[in-house]
């Protein structure tokens, strides 16, 4: 890793920001931030923290100046710590989050050394955020889900800015493709306590590492996938993953091996709407081409032009020809073995969110075919290797 971070003081009046205008609409947008006259450009993290430190939102600038407004927030002569990533390979500096200097933080050096020694794998940094996985004390044996190994983990998500406080996330491991399956929900969170400015914030590390348990919640988790298993997947949550997908090809989110989608191509997925249209909209998208070969034609199956012309309660109503299951493997494995860190962390959180809730179909499914290791062909024709893939199966 070639990231170093630099911890600063100022007073948000101290601060003066560079500002360019959009030729086409006039509207003005920040593209650097002067800390001590040193030009950096902030991230989306920073302006959260500041939106949350001194209570506005970034509407504001809409009607003042940029310095207007740091002028008057700096009237109640407070100050704040800030946190600079620096990239020693390509030279950019960026500006991450904003934080109370009376609070504690936790300095990058110090969580690597601590995480290393207590064995963390597929440690990931992105945005101000050390994310590694561990396996639990206790509870760490295999058990298996409609034919699948799996195995207890617990994902430790650790911010090195000062915004926020470190937070475990309950994990399965679905074995035969490693394919990790993060809880990022609020139901498989457990925040960590760093104590006050002055406390050694790495013991409360430590302590998390040395001793972490949760048999309810890893109970809990089991049992939603289970009633995955059993339960058809709704078009509703299907088309709830593929506008995920779009929104993350239009990013350029996830990666792949040996092919990219084409600029046209993630225009016309775009252009056409976030809906289960068919096979036209699979042009250049590999993820898209398997998305449909799990879900079937959903729009020729119901003879629909567009899916969307369905009411949410029918889409509810409705299954694709695929379980909750399927949706489920096939967004870890895209987060797992093809996305980036942030896409990665994205589709987490949709999967997070699915399984915190009742399926709209529970516990519909009495039959099953025998499972897929994998979803997404690993090998495809192509000269373009994106390389933003985390681990390889």
């Amino acid at each position: 890793m070639t990231k170093r971070f630099d911890y600063t003081y100022s007073s948000v009046g101290d601060l003066a920001v560079q500002t360019t205008t959009d030729p086409k609409n006039g509207r003005r947008s920040a593209s650097a931030v002067l800390v001590n006259d040193e030009a950096l450009r902030p991230t989306e993290r920073f302006w959260t923290s500041l939106y949350a430190r001194y209570g506005f939102n970034k509407s504001f600038f809409k009607y003042f100046a940029h310095d207007e407004v740091f002028g008057r927030i700096a009237q109640s002569q407070d100050r704040m710590r800030l946190c600079i990533e620096r990239d020693d390979a390509t030279g950019e500096s960026r500006l991450l989050a904003v934080s109370n200097p009376a609070r504690p933080i936790v300095h990058h050096d110090d969580l690597m050394d601590t995480l290393t020694s207590y064995d963390g794998s597929d440690i990931c940094y992105c945005d101000g955020v050390v994310e590694s996985s561990h396996v639990p004390r206790a509870g760490a044996n295999s058990f298996e889900i409609s034919g699948d190994a799996f195995a207890n983990r617990f994902v430790m998500s650790t911010p090195i800015d000062g915004y926020g406080l470190p937070n475990i996330y309950l994990s399965l491991l679905r074995q035969i493709c490693s394919n990790g399956m993060v809880g990022y929900a609020k139901t498989f969170r457990t925040t960590l306590a760093l104590g006050r400015g002055g406390d050694d914030v790495i013991y409360s590390i430590i302590r998390a590492l040395d001793g972490f348990g949760n048999d309810e919640g890893y109970a809990a988790l089991r049992q939603r996938f289970e009633a995955a298993a059993s339960s058809w997947a709704s078009v509703y949550e299907a088309n709830s993953l593929y506008k995920h997908l779009v929104k993350l090809l239009a990013g350029r989110r996830p990666g792949w091996d040996g092919a990219s989608a084409a600029a046209a191509s993630t225009a016309s997925l775009l252009d056409s709407g976030p809906s289960l249209q068919g096979e036209t909209e699979e042009t250049g998208s590999p993820v898209i081409a398997a998305f449909h070969r799990m879900t079937s034609d959903v729009a020729a199956t119901y003879g629909l032009a567009n899916v969307e012309a369905l009411s949410v309660k029918r889409q509810r109503s409705l299954p694709v020809n695929c379980t909750v299951y399927d949706l489920l493997n096939f967004a870890s494995e895209l987060a797992t073995h093809h996305a980036d860190e942030q896409g990665a962390r994205a589709s987490q959180a949709w999967l997070g969110t699915l399984i915190s809730g009742e399926y709209d179909l529970e516990n519909s499914c009495d039959s099953f075919d025998e499972f897929q290791d994998f979803f997404l062909d690993r090998k495809l024709d192509g000269e373009v290797a994106l390389g933003l893939q985390k681990l390889s199966a």
